[in-house]
């Protein structure tokens, strides 16, 4: 009796440690307003959440643990402005951390080591070099990430001045560093270095860096070439080696606000973008797809939009991996032109360009995205701002995204009662595919709520007669739903999920 007492404390134990491991929460932090701004943030070894950005003109640091508590540090030096960009965890379990310091009369790139406590363990100030001495700066840019050798590569615009009077460029400078904030070495690429087309006469905007998976090569992505977004690809000594502008071939316009977070193999890697609807004026689309970084075209896709819904435009979206099976996509809203309030949609995906659960901020808060990054228990960490100009925090798991399962069996036929069966449904939901050739991963499934908002896009696998799908995670309502093979559709019909 007493080892059974021993045994039910100990499955208690960690079943409430499993519970405490993996929690939602929602963080508002009430002094932060609309003179405040989160740039950039990571994970922790310990499952804690770390941002960094400004505050006025100081700087701010916000550490989260894995139940919402929060610790914050404000830097201020009086007489400048003090603005921190990007951040990254090192193995010894501090944090590398750039931002900027500037005034009236100077401003130095700013490089901080910063302890789980939130103290500075080193800093350094680097002056502007000769090649880009007249520009400043930029204080809305820059990406970091570890080399296999556990140096820091840092890529830090500059706004500089442009051939045109009163003009500005923005121009990207890439660094490395060590662990102490050292900088071992600088490349500066000039206007036309590579081609005056490659981005002499527009910006150059970095979206995403990330180290090859074989290599030491270094990617980067961003709006150069006439406003289209672009691949550079470096040695480790930031050689450029490739360059290849990003197209969707079979739409006109070229790739907007693209970004990435996951290698494919060492020449493609996954992307999220987004595209005018080429048959719809004034309606965009996110576009999910793999690209080639040999030739910079986006091989396969899914396009991912509001049905029947004009004037629906997007932007300041991300790409966030926790695994293969666990991508998030972050992006912002209108239902109307760019006037309209901004809200936040959030899509579960994985490698196979499947959609597999989904969140949508529609209400009065107008919830906006700055950015988004994923946690070690698979979970998304977003930071947004809503009508109320405070700044919002919010943690969700994975299950909160309701991943709905799908299976393909075969059944006796007169088993098979409807075209969709049980409707309503509070559970599962059979449909009848007899005569559906499944085996070539061409077919796919998608349901859509009452607004034309799409829930499931999943690739239709297996041999039989019957699919099933668990809608137990839905919320309650009518739903439509369709079966597209290649690019037509094969079944559309409505279920009600009670």
């Amino acid at each position: 009796m007493h080892n059974m007492k021993k045994i039910f404390i100990t499955i208690c134990f960690i079943a409430v440690a499993v519970i405490l491991t993996a929690q939602q929460w929602n963080l508002t932090i009430e002094h932060l307003n609309d003179e405040f701004h989160i740039c950039e943030g990571c994970c922790t070894a310990n499952n804690e959440t770390i941002f960094v950005g400004y505050w006025n003109s100081d700087a701010y640091i916000v550490k989260i643990d894995e139940y919402g508590n929060y610790i914050d540090n404000r830097l201020s030096v009086e007489s400048r402005t003090l603005k921190l960009l990007t951040i990254i965890s090192l193995e010894n379990g501090c944090y590398f951390v750039t931002g900027v310091s500037k005034s009236n009369d100077d401003d130095y790139l700013w490089v901080l080591v910063i302890d789980d406590d939130l103290n500075i363990v080193s800093e350094h100030f680097y002056e502007k070099e000769e090649e880009y001495a007249d520009s400043e700066f930029y204080l809305y840019g820059g990406k970091t990430a570890v080399d296999d050798d556990g140096t820091i590569i840092a890529c830090v615009n500059v706004y500089m001045p442009f051939y045109i009077p009163e003009t500005y460029r923005i121009r990207a400078v890439y660094m490395r560093f060590n662990a102490d904030g050292e900088r071992l070495n600088s490349v500066f690429i000039s206007p036309g270095e590579y081609g005056s087309s490659l981005f002499y006469s527009t910006n150059f905007e970095m979206t995403s860096i990330m180290i090859a998976p074989n290599n030491d090569d270094l990617l980067v992505i961003g709006r150069g070439e006439g406003n289209c977004y672009s691949f550079l690809r470096f040695d480790y000594d930031f050689n450029m080696i490739q360059h290849n502008v990003i197209y969707e071939p079979t739409i006109t316009w070229s790739t907007n606000d693209t970004d990435s977070d996951h290698w494919i193999d060492d020449n493609s890697i996954l992307l999220v973008t987004y595209q005018h609807d080429p048959d719809i004026h004034n309606k965009a689309m996110l576009v999910y797809g793999k690209a080639s970084l040999d030739d910079g075209i986006i091989y396969d896709d899914i396009w991912i939009n509001k049905k029947d819904t004009l004037n629906y435009t997007i932007g300041s979206h991300s790409m966030c991996t926790a695994n293969d099976t666990t991508i998030y996509l972050v992006s912002l809203a209108r239902l109307g032109n760019w006037t309209a309030p901004a809200n936040m949609e959030i899509y579960l995906t994985n490698k196979n360009l499947e959609i597999l659960g989904t969140k949508y901020f529609y209400d009065e808060m107008y919830y906006c995205p700055f950015t988004a990054i994923t946690t070690k228990d698979y979970g998304l960490v977003t930071v947004s701002r809503n009508n109320d100009k405070r700044t919002h925090i919010k943690k969700f798991l994975r299950e909160d995204f309701n991943p709905i399962p799908c299976s393909v069996s075969e059944t006796l036929k007169e088993k098979i009662t409807a075209a969709a069966y049980p409707n309503p449904t509070n559970g599962t939901l059979n449909i009848d595919i007899s005569g559906i050739s499944t085996n070539d991963n061409d077919v796919r499934f998608k349901i859509f709520n009452a607004d034309g908002r799409i829930c499931l896009d999943r690739i239709v696998n297996g041999t039989g007669n019957l699919l099933t799908v668990d809608v137990s995670g839905l919320q309650n309502g009518a739903y439509a739903f369709q079966i597209v093979k290649g690019n037509k559709t094969i079944i559309s019909d409505k279920f009600i999920k009670e």
